[in-house]
């Protein structure tokens, strides 16, 4: 029987769930952190207090609707602070994938949502620099897919303060969000410009093994040069102590590239 050849856009976001996995042991920010508690609660991973059975979904539902019922009183009683909301964020997080997962209750569903972006929005409010808290509210409105114009603002937002103060990590996360968003031109504007900081990083020897794996991962995905990121993956791989974190995530994206780019051979055979 012959193969089902995969659609171009079901390969990259295959793709990009793979550089997520990798970019996630760097140490990734708010933005994707969704991705990753998604398989943790998938997995029946998610943190829960100490049980003799394991827990039904009402456990998991429970659970969250405490630890937010609890975080909000806090936040009632003048206890804001950027730590306490990032951990209402997460518990609202939670209750969204356990909403989707294990029951059909799309209002619920919704309420967290709303819940959810209303706690980055005071995120992004507390810290109007951050562009991490931007980019989940790019995210979280892409997902609920919000008015166009709320994405826009906060993609304007967000593409100033990456000027100002570049974080490869970071723009790697806005330009897959553009991507998803719909916003081509927006989306290769940043990956032109990403690709000229970087490429004067590495250049000039300012660039470190990490942002150089960055550029690897943006010359492989977004600005068509396969061959490119392989030598700089090879070149960390020939530098990094085998027991590095940036070691590790080099050999597992070069593996993951080279075994992706050898099934879409096949499948567009």
């Amino acid at each position: 029987m012959a193969r089902k050849k995969a659609r171009p856009t079901d390969l990259k976001n295959q793709r990009w769930a793979g550089i997520v996995a990798a970019i996630l042991a760097l140490g990734m920010v708010v933005s994707l952190v969704g991705a990753y508690i998604g398989q943790a609660v998938g997995g029946g991973g998610a943190p829960l207090p100490d049980q003799q059975v394991e827990p039904e979904p009402e456990d998991y539902l429970n659970y969250y609707e405490g630890e937010v019922e609890r975080l909000e009183e806090q936040i009632r009683d003048g206890e804001v602070s950027e730590t306490l909301l990032l951990e209402l964020a997460e518990n609202y997080r939670y209750l969204t994938i356990v909403k989707q997962v294990f029951f059909d209750d799309q209002e619920a569903l919704e309420e967290y949502e709303d819940k959810l972006v209303s706690v980055f929005l005071a995120l992004v409010d507390l810290e109007p620099s951050n562009p991490a808290y931007r980019l989940e509210l790019i995210n979280l409105y892409v997902e609920q897919r919000e008015n166009e114009a709320l994405i826009t603002g906060q993609a304007a937002e967000i593409q100033e303060l990456l000027r100002e103060d570049p974080d490869p990590m970071l723009h790697l996360s806005f330009i897959q969000l553009l991507s998803t968003a719909g916003k081509e031109e927006l989306y290769v504007e940043e990956a032109v410009w990403l690709e000229d900081y970087l490429e004067t990083r590495v250049a000039s020897g300012e660039a470190d093994n990490e942002e150089r794996f960055y550029y690897a991962v943006l010359l492989g995905e977004y600005r068509g040069d396969p061959a490119a990121a392989e030598d700089i993956l090879e070149s960390i791989l020939e530098q990094e102590d085998e027991q590095s974190v940036i070691y590790q995530n080099a050999l597992s994206y070069l593996e993951y590239f080279r075994a992706d780019n050898d099934e879409q051979d096949i499948m567009f055979e």
